[in-house]
């Protein structure tokens, strides 16, 4: 059915303009909702705003307007939607449901124990990789931390790729050496 069609029975008869609105772009109309409420409203909040969104349109749509009415449907859906959106993201922001468990949101006594040790490793070994000196340093991080090849750290250090290649070599060695004493194997 095309936008003529439904806009003669929109203006002769509401119900069979609303019926034919309503087969004719839910779907449409749903999708444009869906993009700008997914995370933020349920789906009940979706498919009552796309009710809506359809309602106002059938009820307040000039059928004489020349304009394409799946722009109108369009503009209408994105523009209730972000309303609804604001008001769901006040409303949750202030409130917190009992039933919710909040626990459940706080990092686990194991999760934080594996993050600080990741984290003590971390300083411990940028500190024995600094204290390798330059170059060394700065080829060992660009190759493991940025991933670079050999190429492109001898461009960026104004390097030789071969040069790189065996000063990462014998940096590697010095390496093992220094984090043997912390129980850390490369």
């Amino acid at each position: 059915m095309n936008d003529n069609e439904i806009k003669a029975r929109l203006k002769s008869s509401a119900e069979e303009g609303f019926k034919a609105l309503f087969d004719e772009y839910w779907s449409y109309c749903y999708t444009i909702v869906f993009s700008v409420l997914r995370g933020f409203g349920s789906q009940s909040d979706i498919e009552d705003c796309t009710s809506d969104v359809l309602s106002d349109v059938a009820m307040n749509y000039n059928s004489m307007h020349e304009g394409s009415l799946k722009a109108y449907i369009g503009t209408s859906a994105k523009r209730r939607a972000i309303d609804v959106k604001r008001s769901l993201s006040s409303h949750t922001s202030k409130n917190i449901p009992l039933e919710d468990d909040i626990s459940s949101l706080l990092p686990s006594a194991d999760n934080v124990e594996a993050q600080t040790e990741n984290a003590e490793l971390s300083e411990i070994l940028l500190s024995r990789i600094s204290s390798l000196g330059e170059p060394d340093a700065s080829i060992i991080i660009h190759k493991f931390f940025y991933e670079h090849n050999s190429s492109e750290t001898a461009k960026i250090l104004g390097m030789n790729p071969i040069t790189v290649r065996s000063r990462l070599r014998r940096a590697l060695k010095k390496l093992k050496v220094l984090l043997a004493d912390f129980d850390i194997t490369l």
